[in-house]
C-alpha cells in the first residue's frame, strides 16, 4: 500500500462506494480510439467502437494479463489484445482467438455500464458487479437554448466522496469557510433512497454586497448533483464526481446560466459566479485534504443534519465478495 493510500486509510474508514461516476466526455474519443483511465481504484480502458459506442473495461486481458491500452487496437469486432490478439466485444466476451479451434467461454473482460448525459460519460461501479440500482436524469436547462453552454472545471482532491458530500448538510461552514454574510435557512432537506432533495435560502457575497438567493440541490448518489441558484441571475450547475483511487477524487463543475437575450451583463455575472464557486471549492479542498473522519462528532444546535446525511451515505458501501 502506498504512503498516500495508508494516510487515507487512517483518515477515512470507507471503501470506494458504488454508484454512477464521471468517466469522461463524448468528445474525448472518435470511433476506433481508446484511452487509459484510473477510476474506482481500477486501471481501465475507455474505448469507442467503430460504430461509435463507448465501452469501459478492465485494462488487463484475462488471458495472460497484457494491457489493452499499451499496443491494443480497436477493430470492427472489438478491442484486440496486443499480446495474442484475442478480441473482446463491447459486452466483454471474447469473439476471436486467431490460433484457437474454438473460443474459450471463460474469456471475458469486466465491462462497466455507461450512460451519456449532455456530452458527459457516466460509468456505473459496484464492487460485486451488480447492475445499476438507480438511473440518472437529463437536465432541462442543459438542453435549452435559453441557457449558455456549460463551463467545465476539473479539480483533483486528496479526500473521499463522503467527506465532500457532507458539506451539503454542513450549514455553518458557508459562513466560517466561504465568508457568506449569513447562515443558510433550510426549507427542505429530504433523504430518499439514492437521492437527496435540499432547498435553502441564504445571503450570497457579490461585488455589490450581499445578495439574497435560493439554492435547490438534487443529489443522485455520490457522483451526480444538480444545483440551481436563483440570485441576480438563474444558474444551473451540474457537479460530477469520481473516486480515482483510495486517496483522491475528481470533481467537475459544469456551470450554465440563463441568458436567452445574450445580454453581456448577464454573461459577466455568470462568469463571475463560475469563478466564485470554483474559488470556494479550493477553500473546501484545503480543509478536506488534511481533515479526518470523526465517527462520533461533537455537534451543536447550529450544525446541519450531518447525522442524517451519514445514515443516507452508508447505503453506498458494499463489501465485495469477489
Amino acid at each position: 500500500m502506498t504512503t498516500a493510500a495508508m494516510d487515507r486509510a487512517q483518515r477515512f474508514p470507507f471503501p470506494i462506494p458504488f454508484g454512477w461516476f464521471h468517466i469522461g466526455f463524448s468528445a474525448d474519443l472518435v470511433p476506433g480510439e481508446q484511452k487509459i483511465l484510473t477510476r474506482f481504484g481500477q486501471e481501465l480502458v475507455l474505448w469507442r467502437s467503430q460504430a461509435g459506442e463507448f465501452v469501459l473495461q478492465d485494462a488487463y486481458c484475462p488471458h495472460l494479463g497484457a494491457h489493452f491500452g499499451h499496443g491494443g487496437e480497436v477493430t470492427e469486432k472489438g478491442i484486440k489484445c496486443p499480446f495474442h490478439h484475442w478480441v473482446f466485444n463491447t459486452d466483454g466476451r471474447v469473439v476471436e482467438i486467431p490460433y484457437a479451434k474454438k473460443l474459450n467461454e471463460r474469456g471475458c473482460v469486466r465491462t462497466y455500464p455507461l450512460v451519456e448525459r449532455h456530452g458527459i460519460i457516466m460509468g456505473w461501479y459496484h464492487p460485486d458487479g451488480e447492475e445499476p440500482l438507480y438511473q440518472l436524469p437529463h437536465l432541462e436547462e442543459f438542453g435549452s437554448d435559453a441557457y449558455t453552454r456549460p463551463i467545465t472545471t476539473s479539480h483533483i482532491i486528496s479526500t473521499c466522496l463522503q467527506e465532500m458530500g457532507e458539506n451539503t448538510a454542513d450549514s455553518a461552514h458557508f459562513v466560517t469557510v466561504h465568508g457568506h454574510p449569513g447562515d443558510a435557512e433550510y426549507g427542505r432537506f429530504d433523504f430518499e433512497p439514492f437521492k437527496i432533495l435540499m432547498e435553502s435560502t441564504q445571503l450570497f457575497p457579490s461585488s455589490g454586497g450581499p445578495v439574497k438567493g435560493t439554492l435547490k440541490t438534487t443529489n443522485y448518489g455520490f457522483g451526480w448533483a444538480e444545483v440551481r441558484y436563483e440570485t441576480l441571475i438563474d444558474v444551473c450547475m451540474l457537479t460530477t464526481n469520481c473516486p480515482i483511487d483510495h486517496g483522491s477524487v475528481e470533481q467537475l463543475f459544469h456551470v450554465s446560466w440563463k441568458n436567452p437575450d445574450k445580454d453581456p451583463k448577464v454573461d459577466r455575472i455568470g462568469e463571475a459566479f463560475n469563478k466564485e464557486v470554483n474559488r470556494q471549492l479550493q477553500d473546501d479542498a484545503k480543509i478536506w485534504e488534511y481533515k479526518r473522519f470523526e465517527p462520533n462528532p461533537v455537534l451543536c444546535d447550529g450544525d446541519g443534519p450531518i447525522a442524517k446525511y451519514r445514515k443516507w451515505a452508508a447505503q453506498f458501501y458494499a463489501e465485495s465478495t469477489r
